[in-house]
C-alpha cells in the first residue's frame, strides 16, 4: 500500500466549519499541522455520517484518553504545504501502535487512487471535532417528520400531505 501524498502528524487545529444560511450552507474541515494547512470541503451528509461513525469507533476502541500518543512526526508534510480539495471519500481508523486515530481524505481530481491527506489525531481532538461537527449539522433547517425533507423557513409542501398543505410542519 502506497503512502499518502501528505500526512499531518503535529495537529494544532482540527475543526469543522460552515458558511452561509441554512439551506445554502457549505461545509469544510480546517486542519493546521506544524507549518502546513489543509481545507477539505465536504457535504453536510458526509460530515454528519463522519461524526456519527467516529463516535461509534471511539466506543468500540475505548481508547485511554490519558495515554501518551506517538505520532510519526518523521512523516509530517513539508513545511508550508497548502492543500485544498473537495473530497468524495473519507476513511478513518485507529492505529494501535501510536494510540492515535487516522483520517484519510481522498481528492477525486488526483491522478492517483491513493490517499491525498492522512491526519493523525488523538482522542481529545477527535471528541472535540465530533461535538463541533454534530452541533454544526444540527443547526440547519429542521427535518419534516413525514417526508424527511428539510423544512424551508418560508413554506413546506409535504409529499405525504399530497402537497396541498402550505402550513409549516414542525
Amino acid at each position: 500500500m502506497a503512502e499518502p501524498d501528505f500526512q499531518f502528524t503535529e495537529i494544532s487545529k482540527f475543526y469543522p466549519e460552515t458558511f452561509g444560511d441554512p439551506g445554502m450552507r457549505t461545509f469544510r474541515i480546517n486542519i493546521d499541522s506544524a507549518s502546513s494547512n489543509a481545507l477539505i470541503w465536504v457535504e453536510k451528509e458526509q460530515l454528519s455520517e463522519l461524526c456519527k461513525s467516529m463516535n461509534q469507533l471511539i466506543k468500540d476502541v475505548k481508547p485511554d484518553e490519558n495515554a501518551y500518543t506517538f505520532p510519526p512526526v518523521e512523516k509530517e508534510a513539508p513545511g508550508l504545504s497548502k492543500i485544498e480539495f473537495k473530497t468524495n471519500k473519507i476513511a478513518f481508523g485507529f492505529d494501535e501502535n501510536s494510540k492515535m486515530f487516522l483520517i484519510d481524505a481522498y481528492d477525486p481530481s488526483s491522478s492517483s487512487d491513493e490517499t491525498t491527506l492522512r491526519i493523525w489525531i488523538d482522542t481529545n481532538q477527535l471528541k472535540t471535532f465530533i461535538n463541533q461537527g454534530l452541533e454544526i449539522v444540527s443547526a440547519g433547517r429542521p427535518i419534516c417528520e413525514l417526508c424527511h425533507k428539510p423544512i424551508n423557513p418560508d413554506e413546506h409542501c409535504c409529499d405525504y400531505r399530497n402537497g396541498h398543505s402550505k402550513e409549516l410542519i414542525i
